[in-house]
């Protein structure tokens, strides 16, 4: 019914929550079911529809959206570049999947439109259990950023457009970022075995804002790409059979993709959505599955620039390693506690107690990974 001018509403719109308790999106979001009928044939018909607008109650959420411009990439990516996406992957016989896009606009109020595909099947979960459920996963991001970069190379003003750097909106979390490392460092002082850890961890967040202002600049050591940019386990939905086996996976909420290295969406795939048991057993597996992927693709896609090596994707992952110490620090802790039960606003602005410090798993992962990050020059002792 696209472009219907005569289409009626023949029920009243009822707003429902677009989100559960634990979940965490900067939007404020709402679902909602239209029942319209067409003048054209006089029939029936309902959509389900999920809206993302601004908050309007002050807070980091607010403050996080005050400019439109990550309502702007959002916008752009759902009218556009992902049709666009999806075309050039249908072409090689591959289907990328999104919601559909409805409406957005900026003014007079700022506001995204999708069809809510909830009673369709997709269902968010928590974090990836196996490594055959991270496959999908890993050729939806391979897709990405394989179509980003041959959209890229036949439009010239691409890069331009999605050149704006999240590296401030995320350092806008300064008082969950100084808690993450200040709990790190408090083990330094509490536990024996964490000690030589506390100078190289404050040496690190003193040039953590410089660092990852570096980080978001397209580099010039690989291939760019349009990243994701918050590319983590509840911004996926997936399709669930009847043994609870996940069959297919989408993702969604592309509101910071931005032109740069691939290397952060990579150390989010690596750290934000597979267990810890899948990480620490198929994490080289999980870098050359996405490789294999990711070239494969651009070859079958016509791409005639230089396909980076799989070791050119690792001395970059190696260069960019610092994003990961910076996941570990600041967002593993979220493995161990009860969401649901938190002030989410407390945890963003560093108010909120971190009870994972006492959890011996917990500190075991952390004792094993900040040694790799010292071993590797990450974390440095002068």
């Amino acid at each position: 019914m696209h472009n219907d001018t005569s289409i009626e509403l023949t029920n009243e719109c009822v707003l429902r929550p677009g989100t559960k308790a634990g979940d965490h999106y900067a939007s404020v979001m709402f679902r909602t079911t239209v029942a319209y009928r067409s003048k054209k044939d006089q029939l029936d018909r309902s959509i389900n529809l999920i809206m993302k607008t601004k908050p309007e109650a002050e807070g980091l959420k607010k403050e996080l959206l005050e400019d439109d411009q990550l309502f702007k990439i959002e916008i752009g990516m759902y009218s556009k570049v992902l049709p666009e996406m999806a075309r050039l992957l249908k072409e090689i016989g591959e289907e990328y999947k999104y919601p559909r896009f409805i409406y957005g606009a900026l003014k007079p109020h700022t506001i995204l439109i999708l069809e809510d595909i909830s009673n369709q099947g997709w269902v968010m979960d928590d974090f990836i259990k196996t490594f055959d459920e991270m496959k999908p996963i890993v050729k939806n991001i391979a897709m990405f950023h394989a179509a980003s970069i041959v959209i890229e190379s036949n439009d010239p003003h691409f890069a331009n457009e999605f050149s704006f750097s999240v590296a401030d909106k995320f350092m806008a979390f300064d008082g969950m970022i100084t808690k993450g490392f200040g709990d790190l460092k408090h083990l330094s002082k509490i536990e024996s075995e964490f000690a030589h850890f506390e100078k190289p961890l404050d040496g690190f967040q003193k040039s953590l804002r410089d660092y990852y202002v570096t980080l978001f600049n397209p580099p010039k050591t690989v291939q760019r790409v349009l990243i994701h940019g918050d590319f983590h386990s509840k911004n996926m939905l997936h399709q669930v059979d009847e043994t609870g086996r996940h069959t297919d996976t989408i993702l969604i909420d592309y509101q910071i993709c931005n032109w740069t290295t691939p290397a952060i969406d990579l150390y989010y795939l690596l750290d934000m959505i597979p267990d810890q048991d899948v990480k620490d057993s198929h994490r080289d597996e999980l870098i050359y599955l996405y490789y294999q992927q990711f070239s494969d693709l651009l070859k079958r896609l016509g791409f005639l620039g230089k396909i980076p090596t799989l070791l050119d994707l690792q001395l970059e992952l190696l260069r960019c390693s610092g994003l990961e110490l910076f996941h570990y620090a600041v967002f593993a802790p979220f493995r161990y506690l009860d969401i649901t039960k938190l002030d989410i606003e407390a945890l963003l602005k560093g108010e909120a107690d971190n009870p994972a410090l006492y959890n011996p798993t917990f500190k075991s992962v952390i004792h094993r990974e900040l040694t790799r990050f010292l071993h590797q020059g990450v974390l440095t002792v002068s």
